[in-house]
């Protein structure tokens, strides 16, 4: 077992090692974008894990708390001439202001109206982006410029690349931190059965808010920072489809499944780029593709019972299968 451990542990650091290496053997610019859109998108599947897969609550705004982020970081970095790191973060602080507001709006609604009044609140958003021309250029979209970090200018894909891993992990380590906390396990309450959390003492419209703030703070951070990769956002960018891209991810992943969120954000991310004439259907073949692991594995791919643990059981049995013919055939 201690063999098998270190064995373990060696495969996790040649890992580490390999990733932190990508831009040394990955030189096109096109494909460490690539990388860099799915550590970001990644962050947001974690965000939206927190939300649907640990606290049980159907959002279909993730792309509206994206935009927000995005257009707080680039206005008040273009227009105020703030520090980068100052409108980064306010970016993400604006959207868990905002999620705050909606959650308090919601926290006493059922599972049916809360996926309604997130689907209302993400057209709202997308309208406000377009119609609000003398602060976000409307329907032309606005632009920015590369920030720089504690004297680093990202200036190119290899600065982003890391500045976008390190933000990656991160973000894991807190969102990982929450899920074991003594809040994480209310949210876990909360999924399971609101009510019978309630009458363990689980205060559940208070831990719907700040489930819903925490999870809009990742969102907006993840979305401020794309906006400085991009160098440019405009509304189609955060659109109802969108949201429903950002839900997929951490469904095929897993609910609940942490490493499947940043498995799902890859899949979607890269899936399309493979052709890009294909492009154009990537939400057809991302429905067919959820049918399909619905029917049959529910659980996605790195959940409880989901795909993967569906695959090591099966090797596990025919394994032990092959075990056991080979001792009968040696006796």
């Amino acid at each position: 077992m201690k063999i098998q451990k270190n064995y373990v542990n060696i495969i996790k650091v040649i890992f580490a090692v390999a990733v932190l290496l990508i831009p040394f053997y990955i030189t096109n610019t096109y494909a460490l974008k690539i990388i860099c859109n799915v550590m970001l998108y990644s962050i947001i599947a974690l965000s939206v894990n927190l939300i649907v897969g640990f606290c049980g609550q159907l959002d279909f705004g993730r792309a509206a708390f994206a935009g927000l982020g995005a257009y707080f970081s680039a206005v008040t970095f273009n227009r105020l001439g703030l520090p980068f790191i100052v409108c980064f973060l306010g970016g993400a602080i604006f959207a868990a202001l905002i999620g705050c507001l909606l959650g308090i709006l919601c926290r006493y609604t059922s599972f049916d109206y809360l996926t309604l009044i997130t689907i209302g609140f993400s057209e709202i958003c997308r309208k406000f982006f377009i119609n609000w021309r003398p602060i976000t250029n409307g329907a032309f979209g606005l632009s920015t410029k590369r920030p720089s970090f504690f004297g680093v200018t990202l200036a190119s894909h290899q600065s982003m690349f890391y500045f976008s891993l390190i933000l990656l992990i991160l973000c894991y380590i807190v969102i990982r931190r929450i899920t074991r906390s003594k809040v994480g396990r209310a949210f876990k309450a909360i999924r399971d059965d609101s009510i019978a959390a309630s009458y363990a003492g689980i205060d559940v419209p208070n831990y719907k808010v700040l489930c819903f703030v925490i999870g809009s703070f990742f969102t907006g951070l993840a979305g401020a920072a794309m906006v400085h990769y991009t160098m440019f956002t405009a509304p189609t960018n955060y659109t109802l489809d969108e949201s429903i891209i950002m839900l997929q991810m951490a469904i095929l992943g897993g609910l609940g499944s942490l490493p499947g969120s940043i498995v799902g954000a890859a899949i979607l991310i890269i899936a399309p780029e493979i052709s890009r004439s294909f492009y154009n259907y990537r939400l057809l073949f991302m429905g067919i593709m959820m049918v399909v692991l619905m029917l049959f594995a529910p659980k996605g791919i790195m959940g409880d019972g989901g795909l993967k643990d569906q695959l090591v059981a099966f090797v596990k049995k025919n394994w032990s299968k092959r075990a056991r013919k080979g001792e009968h055939a040696g006796v």
